[in-house]
């Protein structure tokens, strides 16, 4: 546990230094619980990042310099909620006036917490699902200032896979470019981060990491948060953990590889348009960005 810092700065910021989820700590116990760093937002001035290395240790002054949004993607049960959810707790019990479960936790003041998270619907109120999802999304966007702390949880996952990823892709920019407030996005449509792949200031990539046996499609989930995109969200291996039929799993397996392949193909054609599109036109700097895109493209 520890005194969190508060500072005023023109940059809304959040920097946490090996914190764990309490709730998780208390059921699992300390010795169980895996910490992570969670960094959102740059602390304005160079002054202010050495008081923060000062005050909050060092690790915390290199914590702040993140993006004020953070795109977060991994495999399913791998810790990604638990994650979201642990930012917010530290925040209200900081600003309760707790100390918090972590070894630094130096933020800016954050006037109020909203979540999309978990799946509820409204059956008596004529509400389906997708739809209680949208209006509570709604409300976000219509009461987050730049101050506020945003966390979103696999958007847009109640329709179909485009309207939905569309959806998700919509509300991301409106977060980016007006709202402009610290958020964690966390998602399965990975498609979302081709955009993002290459370093900027609006936007970083993060993921819960895991272990992946090759031979077996065996997933062992180390719940550390990691810089960079995940490429698969590994559902079938939680299908086998759910005890469906083997044969039905190597199937839908197989399935799910050809429809990956499928879609990289698309995206590939498209890529190989913008290409020539762009060499027609002679514009240096979306070539470049293109070619950056394509290195971030697996192998086939």
């Amino acid at each position: 546990m520890c005194r969190p810092t508060f500072a005023v700065s023109e940059t809304p910021f959040l920097a946490i230094t090996a914190g764990v989820n309490p709730c998780v700590q208390h059921s699992l116990g300390s010795k169980d619980c895996i910490p992570n760093d969670i960094s959102i937002g740059a602390e304005a001035g160079a002054e202010a990042g050495a008081e923060a290395g000062a005050e909050a240790g060092a690790e915390a002054g290199a914590l702040a310099g993140e993006p004020p949004l953070l795109l977060v993607t991994g495999p399913n049960m791998g810790g990604k909620s638990t994650l979201l959810r642990q930012a917010c707790l530290t925040v209200l019990m900081a600003h309760l006036g707790c100390w918090v479960p972590a070894e630094a936790c130096r933020l800016s003041p954050v006037d109020r917490v909203f979540t999309r998270v978990g799946a509820n619907d409204a059956i008596m109120a004529g509400l389906s699902t997708f739809r209680v999802e949208l209006e509570e999304t709604a409300l976000i966007l219509r009461h987050a200032t730049r101050h506020s702390l945003v966390i979103l949880d696999e958007l847009g996952r109640g329709t179909a896979t485009f309207d939905g990823m569309a959806i998700a892709d919509a509300v991301l920019r409106e977060l980016i470019s007006v709202t402009k407030c610290r958020a964690l996005f966390a998602t399965h449509y990975h498609a979302l981060t081709r955009e993002h792949e290459q370093p900027n200031p609006h936007v970083g990539l993060y993921h819960m990491s895991c272990a992946i046996d090759d031979a077996t499609r065996a997933v062992t989930f180390l719940y550390k948060f990691a810089k960079g995109a995940s490429a698969r969200s590994h559902g079938v291996h939680v299908a086998r953990l759910a005890g469906l039929p083997e044969p039905l799993l190597a199937l839908a397996a197989a399935k799910s590889d050809e429809m990956e392949a499928a879609l990289e193909q698309k995206h590939l054609l498209h890529l190989g348009r913008r290409l020539a599109s762009i060499a027609a036109t002679g514009s240096a700097d979306e070539l470049r960005a293109l070619h950056a895109a394509t290195q971030s493209l697996p192998a086939r």
